[in-house]
């Protein structure tokens, strides 16, 4: 009950901050290759996060710059030169609506990036609103709960398999 208050404070909270946000239209059509830096919010889930690690390692192939976005206590499990590309939070990194803080916000909103990926499956507030706060023209996520305000690209997740979705999102990428 409490966590559910707390999730519609948070939407509402999002909402307002992000409301003079203008989700241009784009041209995706190139918007891969014309890309040179791209922000990559790690999933939450424990599953996903280990199955998204081919969508690290074809930005790489593509010598993509990568900064990536994940707990820090997931740092460790992750590819070792994807590492030292790392922005750690923890649980002193959030409000107490789980969204970032006034210091994590600062640390994001100076960032610029041609490109955000969120590869949260799940709705997750906490990166949805990351998303948002680093400055880049182009926003891609997995299609759910009013990821319309969030993305300017949305990939459909009609998977249930963790592999089989970041396959699909990275085909969808390898598109572009």
């Amino acid at each position: 009950m409490i966590e559910s208050i707390k999730n519609n404070i948070s939407r509402f909270f999002i909402s307002n901050k992000l409301k003079h946000n203008e989700l241009s239209e784009q041209d995706f059509s190139q918007a891969l290759k014309r890309s040179g830096s791209f922000f990559v919010l790690m999933p939450e889930d424990e599953k996903d996060f280990r199955s998204s690690f081919i969508v690290l390692e074809h930005l790489d192939h593509l010598n993509k710059a990568v900064k990536i976005l994940a707990r820090d206590y997931r740092i460790s499990l992750m590819p070792a030169k994807f590492r030292n590309r790392s922005i750690e939070f923890g649980v002193n990194d959030l409000n107490r609506l789980n969204l970032p803080n006034h210091k994590l916000i600062g640390k994001l909103s100076e960032m610029k990036f041609d490109g955000v990926i969120d590869l949260n499956r799940k709705d997750e507030l906490f990166y949805s609103y990351a998303a948002n706060i680093v400055n880049a023209k182009i926003r891609i996520g997995y299609s759910k709960k009013n990821s319309d305000k969030y993305y300017n690209f949305q990939i459909a997740n009609n998977d249930v398999e963790s592999e089989v979705s970041y396959n699909n999102f990275l085909n969808c990428l390898k598109m572009f």
